[in-house]
């Protein structure tokens, strides 16, 4: 695993084994076509030029891993999200005061046009408020001419979707983001979550 670090963005390059990102976008796609999880358009009255994707979320406890053959991919899945969580750590020392975890993990794909347009921060009033850090895994690579990046305001920053690449960022105002559309002929496709205070 490759890690660097740009106004408190982690980037970890080839956090899984080869083959693996490809393996749940298998699985993602077979889950959708079965009726699993939903669009946000659909479920959230979302206008689709504001957010537009599907999800399907899952836990350290097995909701929808049912879904998967052969093995569980979901804590293979949360076993890297631990190396970097644990190298970011090493850098920002001042998050080992805490007790923070990360159970649930969000599978997406959005689909040509679509993305989540609106500047947004992760953490908020209410039941967000113990969101602490957020991580997202870019499971394909697409072109950068078929966009779908995402883009930090203050960071004035772009990430290109590129497989097997991780960021974890701070979920505060600091880091507001948001996923650029999507062009071309091809769905972008992305895990995504919270580390929690606990």
């Amino acid at each position: 695993m490759n890690s660097k670090y740009n106004g408190f963005i982690g980037v970890y390059d080839n956090v899984y084994p080869e083959g693996y990102c490809q393996h749940l976008i298998s699985q993602f796609d077979q889950m959708e076509l079965a009726g699993v999880g939903a669009n946000r358009v659909q479920s959230e009255g979302a206008k689709r030029h504001i957010k537009n994707d599907h999800q399907i979320g899952m836990s350290l406890r097995g909701h929808n891993v049912e879904q998967f053959q052969n093995c569980n991919p979901v804590n293979m899945f949360f076993d890297g999200l631990q190396q970097c969580y644990d190298d970011y750590i090493s850098v920002y020392s001042s998050l080992t005061d805490g007790k923070i975890r990360a159970t649930h993990m969000k599978m997406q794909r959005t689909a040509p046009g679509g993305g989540y347009h609106l500047w947004h921060s992760e953490q908020g009033n209410g039941e967000h408020a113990n969101r602490v850090l957020v991580y997202m895994l870019y499971l394909n690579t697409l072109d950068p001419k078929e966009a779908g990046e995402t883009e930090f305001l203050y960071q004035k920053e772009r990430y290109n979707p590129t497989e097997n690449r991780m960021l974890l960022w701070p979920a505060s105002y600091t880091h507001t983001h948001r996923g650029n559309a999507v062009f071309g002929d091809r769905s972008k496709y992305i895990v995504t979550g919270w580390f929690y205070y606990d």
